[in-house]
């Protein structure tokens, strides 16, 4: 039993579907390759800088992004270094607690940012030609495959804290951050939510 055995496929939809999710996978990751060659980048390396560029900052973990990159510690340190050496992003040591790191990007990370973030748009293209209430349905099941693989630790997810079931908005009126995590307990900016955020929970609707 093997989504790539043909006979196999033909009798189960459901191999169907992964095979083809395989083959998605692949455009996805050559497009990666081909936008991280014109940098003299790899793709983790690529996939670092625009997490850096769309993360909230107190985010911007080690940790955090050998998640996003699914692979260990170890080498997203090593993903880090080799973008510090190429002045793509600075390390900063936090005020208040000096074990704490912050990642952020230099000007010339900045640009290769802007040149890269396009990322993806072959993909879009594709899916604007389907009519609305395709791309509503194919939206919702791939958000929940996306979920079920997250569950299992397969996939990094997150995203801006408003669709989080955690996020309150506006129950700090008058405050510099009028907002309130009830995961983080942390009072939160009008910047700090329009950016992605690990520890995310979709809220029901």
């Amino acid at each position: 039993m093997s989504i790539f055995d043909p006979v196999y496929r033909q009798k189960n939809i459901g191999g169907q579907i992964t095979r083809t999710l395989f083959h998605i996978g692949q455009a996805v990751k050559n497009i990666f390759w081909d936008k991280s060659r014109l940098e003299h980048l790899t793709p983790a390396q690529v996939k670092s800088l625009l997490f850096i560029n769309y993360t909230r900052k107190d985010a911007i973990t080690i940790g955090n992004i050998a998640r996003y990159l699914t692979c260990t510690p170890a080498t997203a340190s090593g993903v880090i270094d080799s973008l510090e050496r190429k002045n793509l992003i600075l390390r900063s040591r936090d005020t208040t607690d000096r074990r704490r790191v912050h990642l952020s990007l230099t000007p010339d990370g900045e640009r290769v940012v802007g040149d890269i973030e396009n990322i993806g748009y072959e993909m879009e293209e594709i899916i604007r030609e389907f009519d609305p209430r395709e791309q509503k349905i194919l939206g919702q099941l791939l958000l929940k495959i996306s979920e079920k693989l997250a569950e299992r630790g397969l996939i990094f997810s997150g995203d801006i804290c408003t669709e989080c079931c955690f996020f309150k908005r506006d129950s700090h009126l008058g405050e510099l951050k009028p907002h309130y995590c009830e995961n983080l307990h942390i009072l939160l900016s009008e910047e700090d939510i329009c950016m992605e955020f690990p520890h995310f929970k979709k809220t029901l609707n």
